[in-house]
């Protein structure tokens, strides 16, 4: 978008294309010209001050050619513009070609960076469930990739149009390195990875003049829903906005005089709640829960508790009820997450305390094992209970040895035996106890 400042009646205007490519070696991509179009529609030389903000992916490294401006960086509005001055005759206008490397495309070499961290991810950590499990979840990842790839090829339209729909992925790929990286994702069950319902989110669509006109439609999705999880697009297409970090439908018809109309947008309901996380953490706080009734946190361990379930059931009561509207269906996961967020919360609270409580046991065994060495420093005491009289200097000498052999060999077995099982004990949570994961959603 081009913006000039007025010094008469006059504003400079400017346009953007993108009919212009060509083959550029050094960077395997080709390069992007944008016509900044400066004009002079007065009758009388003009001296004209030119300001072009530059998209936010485009850094001063990209471009290539800034046809004579300058680049400078506007605090305000946290990115890049070019800028300068041109003097312009009556009627004159002046096109700056600007030319700036294409970032609006998944390289080759992304997409192979992709598929290897995928293959990598797979390798370590695809067998965590099965094999065949992990197969699919790889299969899974690669699918959404080879999506991001196909609706990139088909995006042949303006330069907005590619970059709105190099934008609207970038979630989808950072999602998908992510998701590779994780053992969680790994251990998950490849079944219950999306939701397979489909929704019908409803667009209203007015023409409320008395004559046909041509309406260009822009309808903002929820943050939510990814492109890949619009499913029926009844023509639409799916942009970006960078202001407001969304994606949006935009088309443009012809519309009858006072007509309306509305239109179902099939999305894949991703506004749900599965019932095996709640039964995750119902399960685990219940167990956590029993295991402290008999400590000192008992009290604190119960409110914990009956916190976690009440949240539970009010997220499993709320999605039993019927939503027939899609945006009280919305409204309702939305109150169901933060119910969902104070669970976990109170549940990490619970896991504190046992930890805690753990701690505090093995203090308690390591201090009873002192106090039996403490019991046993008077030797004489020792003799006393096993011969009935004073050893001689000998046998108190292999009393003193027998007696430190023994303690060493205990303590020794003792701390092995504590340090093997809790070990197991760290191993077995991690392998049960799923990490929270970035808002997919």
């Amino acid at each position: 978008m081009i913006s000039c400042r007025k010094r008469q009646a006059f504003a400079v205007t400017g346009a953007v294309v993108a009919g212009l490519f060509c083959l550029c070696i050094s960077f395997a991509s080709a390069d992007v010209i944008i016509n900044v179009l400066a004009v002079n529609g007065t009758d009388v030389s003009q001296d004209k001050d030119i300001q072009f903000s530059i998209p936010g992916e485009i850094k001063p490294a990209d471009i290539l050619d800034a046809a004579g401006l300058e680049v400078d960086y506007n605090i305000k509005d946290s990115g890049y513009f070019l800028h300068g001055k041109c003097l312009l005759a009556p009627k004159e206008s002046r096109t700056f070609k600007v030319r700036i490397r294409d970032v609006w495309r998944v390289s080759d070499e992304q997409t192979a960076s992709i598929r290897q961290e995928i293959d990598q991810g797979f390798k370590e950590m695809g067998a965590e469930k099965s094999v065949a499990n992990g197969q699919l979840l790889k299969e899974q990842l690669l699918a959404k990739l080879e999506y991001v790839l196909d609706q990139e090829a088909q995006a042949t339209g303006t330069i907005d149009q590619r970059i709105d729909t190099y934008r609207s992925h970038l979630q989808t790929l950072e999602d998908i390195r992510t998701k590779a990286k994780l053992i969680d994702f790994w251990r998950s069950d490849a079944r219950d990875q999306e939701s397979k319902k489909i929704v019908q989110y409803v667009l209203e669509v007015t023409n409320p003049t008395d004559k046909m006109r041509k309406v260009k439609q822009q309808h903002f999705l929820p943050p939510e829903v990814r492109p890949e999880y619009v499913v029926d697009r009844q023509g639409y297409e799916i942009r970006f906005d960078e202001k407001k970090n969304t994606s949006f439908l935009f088309k443009e018809e012809d519309l009858a005089a006072n007509e309306k109309k509305s239109i179902k947008i099939g999305i894949r309901d991703v506004w749900f709640i599965q019932q095996k996380d709640l039964d995750f953490i119902h399960e685990r706080s219940t167990g956590m829960y029993e295991s402290l009734q008999s400590s000192e946190f008992a009290a604190t361990a119960k409110s914990l508790y009956d916190e976690i379930i009440n949240n539970l059931d009010l997220i499993a009561s709320l999605q039993a009820m019927p939503q027939p509207d899609i945006n009280q269906h919305i409204g309702a996961f939305r109150i169901n997450q933060k119910r969902l967020e104070q669970a976990k919360n109170d549940f990490d609270a619970l896991e504190k305390l046992i930890a805690r409580h753990r701690a505090e046991l093995e203090k308690s065994k390591l201090k009873n094992v002192m106090q039996k060495i403490q019991s046993l420093k008077s030797l004489a005491r020792v003799s006393q209970a096993i011969f009935d009289k004073k050893p001689t200097v000998n046998a108190a000498w292999k009393i003193i040895g027998s007696v430190m052999i023994f303690l060493a060999i205990f303590t020794m077995i003792y701390f092995i035996t504590w340090s093997i099982r809790t070990s197991k004990e760290k191993k077995q949570e991690e392998m049960t106890i799923p990490k929270e994961e970035k808002k997919e959603a």
